[in-house]
């Protein structure tokens, strides 16, 4: 009897931890009262790394659409957090991540007005389990000593979406001079 019982629970195990990836890790309870409405979660993925080294720049080998995302951190009351953390990782142009190095994975510490730019390229789209993702870019947000707050940013006009777009996360771009151009301002919850 223990053997088939253990024999059922492994499936179902594994199940629990592939779905498990896609489970908020900090869910946002939005509060009347905030000056400002804090950013949407999305899950993390599967794909993170720790340890991406600090850079304002990713992907600067590679082919692809220049990106320029720019914007603020701020917190519930719309003030800026000085030296916010920004860590971002992404696919290359053909939806491909890379495990060998940080050629798409860096962190961003915001300026004292809590200010921050990043140059990339624009990501490419990829199939997971026969369902196709739209183009994102993975990032974690977090204050000083605080711990990160988890997102995804999407891009106006890329289909199809699933069902972690929602349109508070979808950047407008813009183009100029062959560079495409979108700003963000990420809010967070400071105690």
């Amino acid at each position: 009897m223990k053997k088939k019982t253990i024999g059922v629970l492994i499936p179902i195990i594994i199940v629990v931890g592939v779905l498990g990836i896609f489970i908020w890790p900090n869910p946002v309870i939005q509060n009347t009262s905030f000056a400002c409405a804090l950013t949407e979660g999305n899950p993390q993925g599967p794909y993170y790394i720790a340890g991406a080294p600090y850079k304002e720049k990713l992907g600067e080998i590679l082919e692809g659409q220049k990106l320029i995302i720019s914007g603020q951190v701020l917190n519930q009351n719309c003030d800026p957090v000085p030296e916010a953390i920004i860590d971002v990782w992404q696919t290359d142009s053909n939806g491909n991540y890379n495990f060998e190095d940080f050629t798409l994975r860096g962190k961003i510490k915001a300026d004292e007005n809590g200010q921050y730019k990043l140059e990339t390229i624009l990501p490419g789209k990829y199939s997971v389990a026969g369902v196709m993702r739209p183009a994102h870019i993975h990032v974690k947000v977090s204050a000083p000593s605080l711990p990160s707050h988890t997102t995804q940013l999407y891009f106006e006009g890329d289909e199809p979406n699933d069902f972690f777009v929602t349109p508070s996360l979808i950047l407008k771009l813009d183009e100029k001079d062959g560079t495409k151009y979108s700003e963000f301002n990420f809010v967070i919850f400071t105690p």
